[in-house]
């Protein structure tokens, strides 16, 4: 119950969203001002202060205004809160009964909605046994306005309809209808550069500091820049950063795919944006000129899923094999170190990462040289590239290590689908005329019923069998596409001299390295497993798990 006052301190609050503008003038803080100053004056009350939101939805009571109100509230300067609705305090009916019945009463705050004739200090009356019904209303209307909101942006995202506030990095909006996306050269050789520097297994963090030592202006001040409009954003470094090059990386409009409704928000009550599945995405593909290949966009997403994050040392270099390397013995990656010897520069090797964390009780070191591992791997692909003197040979052999098994099983596969093939059909004739016969009285019933289920039992084998001959048919083609895409990819460093990263990214999938041999001068032995030939690794962290 609020105790009796006879003077009050009056806050005025008004606020007006967007989503008000459309309702007319009614609702303009100007109008809320002049009805809540010529009702106080009425009643003979002091207006301490005026607290206003302009522009901000009713759900959110993160609102600067009326944070401000109830901070004043909390202190003592106001003992009397008015507005001119109750959807003008709040449009979310837990909080807007938070307030009303809880918190204000606590600070023996006086509450009036003066168009609801809702008033905290007439507790008795119908107005304030209707207020829950009013908040939920004044709430639906939110949520309402929202569902409609949505459904234009989706059914514009479907007409192909470019709406984005600013156009991606890289693009400007054309002038018609749809604001179709076109090519900024500027911005897009950046993209471009972006995209073949990932292409080449850099980092996100090391293409970011790659562009500010290129003095790259970040992608909003390119933007305010080319707009001629201040960059007013607070806390900006005007620096690329690691999420900045992820977004290019990751937005299929560098390839003539408009895709939109990507984002959401949790609810119209809460506006975090969320990640949509991909399959919920609206996709337009070839709407508008590509920054970059297909081929180039394949290969960066082929780099996604690799076992390698290419972690680059203090002197900002990424080793070839960063990432690809696998201690043989325990399964965890192999860590970049140093080998020093007295006397001697320390050599760059890698090490088992299990031992250099937990020691020699769970691994040994299993330390290979960088420059023999170098060695080894080049004689490994030069080998394989020497195969490719005769390329069919080189195919077929390829093709039995990725089979796991002859050709000839292909054969006999094909010769028996076609022997599948011609006895169902002749069983699907039985059938019919088994039916036939029976009607024209040829063939009793009982006899009729025993041959079709004969047949039905021998085609339901055929065809389980007829299944399972395709499914290893459907294999072997794979097969054979991904040997011929090895081979492509071979015959492209088929003159290499050095060792690069994005070499080892094409064709190799990881590398396991054996414990050194305890006979001095005995050979090391590694196992490569390239791409399209071997499995990938189920788990990134450890190939044994």
């Amino acid at each position: 119950m609020l105790p009796k006052q006879n003077n009050y301190s009056v806050g005025i609050y008004m606020r007006l969203s967007k989503d008000d503008e459309r309702a007319g003038e009614s609702l303009f803080i100007e109008n809320q001002r002049a009805i809540l100053t010529e009702y106080v004056s009425q009643q003979g009350w002091t207006v301490y202060n005026e607290y206003v939101d302009d522009g901000i939805s009713g759900v959110t009571f993160e609102r600067p205004g009326l944070q401000r109100m109830l901070d004043d509230a909390k202190a003592g300067r106001i003992n009397l809160i008015i507005c001119k609705d109750l959807s003008r305090f709040g449009r979310n009916y837990i909080m807007v009964g938070q307030y009303t019945d809880y918190i204000f009463p606590m600070y023996g705050i006086r509450f009036i909605a003066l168009n609801d004739n809702v008033d905290t200090a007439n507790s008795q009356s119908a107005e304030m046994d209707m207020m829950p019904i009013m908040n939920i209303f004044n709430e639906w209307h939110c949520a309402n306005t929202s569902q409609k909101i949505k459904a234009v942006f989706a059914s514009n995202a479907k007409a192909g309809k470019y709406k984005s506030c600013i156009p991606s990095y890289g693009y400007v909006k054309a002038d018609d209808e749809k604001h179709t996306p076109i090519i900024d050269p500027e911005s897009a050789s950046v993209v471009k550069h972006i995209f073949e520097l990932r292409a080449k297994g850099i980092g996100m963090q090391r293409i970011a500091k790659i562009l500010n030592e290129e003095n790259v202006l970040s992608p909003y001040d390119y933007y305010c820049k080319r707009v001629g409009k201040f960059n007013a954003r607070r806390s900006v470094t005007h620096l690329w950063g690691k999420d900045a090059v992820r977004r290019i990386l990751y937005n299929p409009i560098y390839i003539g795919t408009l895709a939109q409704q990507r984002y959401t928000s949790v609810s119209y009550k809460n506006h975090k944006t969320v990640f949509k599945d991909e399959e919920d995405w609206v996709v337009i593909e070839n709407n508008h000129e590509p920054i970059i290949s297909q081929e180039l966009w394949d290969k960066v997403r082929e780099y996604d899923v690799s076992v390698s994050r290419g972690k680059s040392d203090k002197n900002g270099v990424v080793s070839p094999f960063s990432g690809l390397l696998y201690c043989a013995d325990c399964g965890f990656k192999m860590k970049k170190t140093q080998l020093k010897i007295k006397g001697k520069e320390p050599d760059v090797a890698f090490s088992c990462g299990y031992h250099m964390r937990f020691g020699k009780n769970y691994c040994s070191t299993h330390t290979i040289r960088e420059s023999v591992l170098e060695a080894l791997v080049i004689a490994d692909i030069q080998s394989k590239l020497q195969l490719m003197v005769n390329e069919e040979q080189a195919r077929d052999q390829f093709l039995k290590k990725k089979m796991g098994l002859h050709n000839a099983q292909t054969a006999t596969d094909n010769k028996r689908k076609r022997e599948v093939e011609s006895r169902l059909a002749e069983l699907e004739t039985l059938i019919q005329s088994v039916y036939e016969n029976m009607v024209l009285g040829k063939v009793s019933e009982d006899l009729c019923i025993g041959l079709l289920d004969k047949y039905r039992s021998e085609k339901n084998e055929l065809e389980t069998e007829f299944d399972e001959i395709q499914n290893r048919l459907d294999a072997f083609s794979q097969d054979e596409h991904d040997v011929d895409e090895f081979i492509r990819r071979l015959k492209k460093y088929a003159r290499f001299e050095v060792l690069t990263r994005e070499m080892l990214l094409e064709l190799v999938e990881y590398i396991t390295i054996e414990d050194a041999p305890r006979t001095r001068n005995a050979p090391r032995t590694i196992h490569i497993y390239y791409k399209f030939l071997d499995k990938a690794p189920l788990n990134k962290r450890n190939i044994l798990m």
